[in-house]
């Protein structure tokens, strides 16, 4: 069947297979479809990817791809759409994704179309007029799950660097991130999270001196092993006294410090329910940003009176242990009682029983209406070499901010507490 898109061929191996990808998320997404089959899914796709998609002429098109004409002449024309463009062209997985999100609303909006003429009306039926209105009436959900999903696309790829390959191909889980992308409270949650800017900028990874490490610059001092060749090359007269005296001219050679894990602790409580619950999942999500940077590892556990299923994440991740880790956050409901002595103690054996090197970075986000075992905690988080970083949400407790490397209080819950919490030191 030929397209209603000039220089679309629906026959080329290549279409056909992104016009399956985009049906079969559809499919996922709905469990079922009507309306979207492959032609129109290859011509949603091509609509969002090429630089300037030109419909046929109207008399070039067949009767029964009338529908799909009307469907593109309108998107064409629509303002969102071609704001939605802008992300899209020469983006492969952004256009199968977001051409799988304009059908599945597509889709529902059609079988309601359908509904309130009493089923009288086929769905190739569609006046230019009706057409307009339908698509109107998604542009808004189009808008905020496409949003969405290019938030989970920035999250998921920030930290990769060159050679890692391409792992976070989310097509492969294309059907969860619509779902996700679709969800209330994740889209709650990467909305503040889009106003923190990148954290690369707060980052100061510690180094330690080494002579055999990477050069970070010059310096003036009497090692030897860092000597800069114009000072081997003056007379063995001058040299000698420069030595004695300590003013050679050397490199300053450094390694970055080996770093344990980033964990994260975040009450689920009764007390947490609501803006206090969407903040944290936020702020967890812009650690996580931080530890890829950092190439740590990444530990997670909610609590309330006991602590919760523990989730780690490697240095190097893949796209489907972001995805499972964002269904577990959206899956996330405040309830319970709060055992803060309880939960820090379990992540400290976490930590041990990781066999980690170095300083790991404990963060414990909770609203601290808890008493707690300050002499046991501070003697297992220095047995465990862990540094606790508490972050009180619209509260206070003395005896974590008496045993804490680092005392925060949150108490606008905007994007800049989130910065002042993950600029660790």
């Amino acid at each position: 069947m030929p397209s209603v898109l000039r220089g679309v061929d629906h026959g080329d191996p290549i279409a056909i297979y992104r016009g399956e990808k985009v049906v079969d998320i559809v499919r996922k997404v709905l469990g079922g479809v009507k309306a979207v089959d492959l032609p129109l899914s290859i011509d949603s796709y091509y609509s969002l990817y090429l630089p300037h998609p030109l419909l046929r002429n109207l008399e070039e098109v067949p009767r029964e791809l009338s529908r799909n004409y009307l469907l593109f002449k309108t998107l064409l024309e629509s303002e969102d759409f071609s704001r939605m463009r802008y992300s899209t062209i020469g983006n492969s997985t952004l256009s199968t994704l977001a051409a799988a999100i304009v059908l599945g609303e597509f889709e529902r909006a059609l079988e309601q179309l359908q509904q309130s003429s009493g089923g009288s009306s086929g769905s190739e039926d569609v006046t230019e007029e009706e057409m307009r209105e339908l698509v109107s009436s998604i542009s808004k959900k189009v808008a905020e799950s496409f949003n969405a999903v290019k938030s989970m696309m920035k999250l998921m790829s920030y930290g990769t660097e060159p050679g890692t390959g391409t792992a976070f191909d989310l097509e492969e889980s294309g059907d969860e991130v619509l779902k996700l992308a679709q969800s209330a409270d994740v889209r709650a949650v990467l909305e503040l999270l889009t106003k923190v800017p990148d954290v690369s900028g707060k980052i100061v990874r510690p180094y330690e001196r080494y002579s055999k490490g990477e050069v970070r610059g010059f310096e003036v001092g009497g090692d030897v092993e860092r000597v800069h060749p114009s000072e081997i090359a003056m007379p063995k007269i001058l040299f000698r006294l420069k030595l004695a005296e300590g003013k050679l001219l050397l490199y300053d050679k450094v390694l970055p410090k080996s770093l344990g894990p980033l964990y994260v602790l975040i009450d689920k409580s009764g007390s947490m329910e609501g803006e206090k619950i969407v903040w944290a999942k936020a702020t967890l999500l812009a650690l996580l940003m931080r530890s890829r940077k950092e190439s740590r590892e990444f530990y997670l556990r909610f609590f309330d009176g006991m602590p919760h299923q523990l989730v780690r994440i490697g240095k190097r991740v893949k796209s489907k242990e972001f995805v499972e880790m964002l269904k577990y956050l959206a899956r996330v409901r405040s309830g319970g009682g709060t055992d803060i002595t309880k939960a820090v103690i379990v992540a400290c054996d976490d930590i041990a029983g990781g066999g980690v090197r170095g300083v790991s970075d404990l963060v414990l986000i909770t609203d601290g209406e808890d008493r707690v075992a300050s002499s046991a905690l501070s003697k297992r988080l220095r047995d465990v070499g862990c540094r606790l970083h508490t972050v009180m949400i619209m509260g206070d407790n003395r005896d974590l901010r008496r045993i804490s490397y680092r005392y925060l209080r949150a108490v606008k819950l905007t994007h800049r507490e989130i910065i002042q919490v993950i600029s660790l030191q």
